[in-house]
């Protein structure tokens, strides 16, 4: 049996079921791609974008979408 942290969701992506398991380490390679983007306002923007649509699909149980927003902030945002 799989653990509740292997639990996998079902999307659809073009018309396909895809099986969804984002882990942390996933989340956080997102977020400091995104933290690379320089215009403050686009960065928040596809930060806030990404975390509604990993809530939305329900990537991972644990997933806190104002918490992932603060992880794509540059320090200086801060």
């Amino acid at each position: 049996t799989h653990s509740r942290f292997w639990r996998s969701t079902v999307m659809i992506v073009k018309g396909r079921n895809v099986q969804v398991n984002m882990q942390r380490r996933h989340m956080e390679f997102i977020a400091a791609t995104i933290n690379t983007i320089a215009d403050k306002e686009s960065r928040n923007r596809v930060a806030i974008l990404f975390a509604d649509a990993m809530q939305r699909e329900n990537v991972n149980e644990h997933f806190h979408p104002q918490r992932f927003v603060q992880a794509c902030a540059k320090e200086e945002d801060n």
